[in-house]
């Protein structure tokens, strides 16, 4: 994990800028498919020149990351 996205997960609390999900978005279901294009348009209507994230295998208490997740057989970020 680069230092910035270990930092950013260590002491950012979720945002306008970053958001956690414990797993990555179930594409196969379409209920769920639009969960992703909800989190992708609030951070792009969000007027900031910050990065934004949104970090996957991060579960979150208080809007602070707390555990994590290792995932497996991550979906390619083309498949989005």
């Amino acid at each position: 994990m680069n230092t910035e996205l270990e930092k950013i997960i260590r002491y950012d609390s979720e945002g306008p800028n970053l958001d956690y999900k414990q797993e990555e978005y179930p594409l196969g279901r379409n209920i769920k498919k639009n969960e992703i294009l909800k989190d992708i348009s609030a951070f792009a209507n969000h007027h900031s020149d910050s990065d934004k994230f949104i970090i996957i295998g991060v579960k979150e208490k208080n809007g602070v990351g707390k555990e994590f997740f290792e995932i497996e057989n991550l979906t390619d970020e083309a498949s989005y």
